[in-house]
């Protein structure tokens, strides 16, 4: 009786104790912080020429090159002056050089900004570095302000050649890859070239070329 007794407080005693311990709260385990994915630049869009991407304005229009070629020969001669030399290799076979033309059509109809992209391949030749006088000499020579400055647009060494004056400006720039020369061309108004030159630098630095197979 005494055993059974004992047993009993025993199991009593061990009941109580037992409720007076405090549980041991578990520490969730914080959720890992999700990584933000990077916000798309809504203000550009993404157009595709002949070999080449580039980021521009979605107020960017794309026109049909072969029924705009005069127009696009005679945008290339006034700049670069006569079909001679140079802007002789420049302007052979525009046709099938030309990657991309177009004109903004958030910009006034009366003087629209354009955007030419060539590329060529005799020119690719050439250094950098004699492609770079060679174009400068001949827009000087009918242009007598133009100004070159050497940028790195994300990655791409980029020569830049801007003209403004009256009521004209462009902004010009080269740079090789996939054995071309590529020559981007911003045709302009001297206002639109102040507010919109870092625009253009970021376009030419969003430039994909695409692979191309000899």
């Amino acid at each position: 009786m005494n055993k059974k007794l004992i047993l009993i407080l025993s199991v009593m005693l061990l009941t109580v104790v037992s409720c007076n311990i405090p549980l041991q709260k578990k520490t969730a385990t914080p959720a890992p912080t999700p990584t933000p994915s990077p916000t798309p630049d809504m203000s550009m869009q993404l157009y595709y020429g002949d070999g080449m991407q580039i980021l521009l304005p979605p107020s960017y229009i794309a026109e049909d090159i072969k029924t705009q070629l005069p127009s696009i020969i005679e945008t290339i001669t006034n700049i670069v002056g006569s079909s001679e030399g140079f802007a002789a290799d420049l302007v052979k076979d525009l046709e099938g050089n030309v990657a991309w033309y177009g004109f903004d059509g958030g910009t006034p109809a009366v003087y629209p900004t354009r955007l030419i992209v060539v590329k060529n391949k005799s020119l690719a030749g050439f250094p950098v570095s004699v492609l770079t006088l060679g174009l400068e000499q001949v827009l000087s020579r009918n242009n007598t302000e133009v100004d070159r400055d050497t940028l790195t647009l994300e990655g791409r060494d980029v020569t830049r050649f801007t003209y403004s004056k009256d009521s004209h400006a462009w902004a010009a720039y080269i740079f090789k890859e996939e054995s071309r020369l590529w020559i981007s061309v911003f045709i302009t108004t001297p206002a639109n070239m102040v507010s919109s030159l870092e625009d253009y630098d970021t376009s030419i630095g969003s430039m994909r070329i695409d692979p191309i197979a000899e």
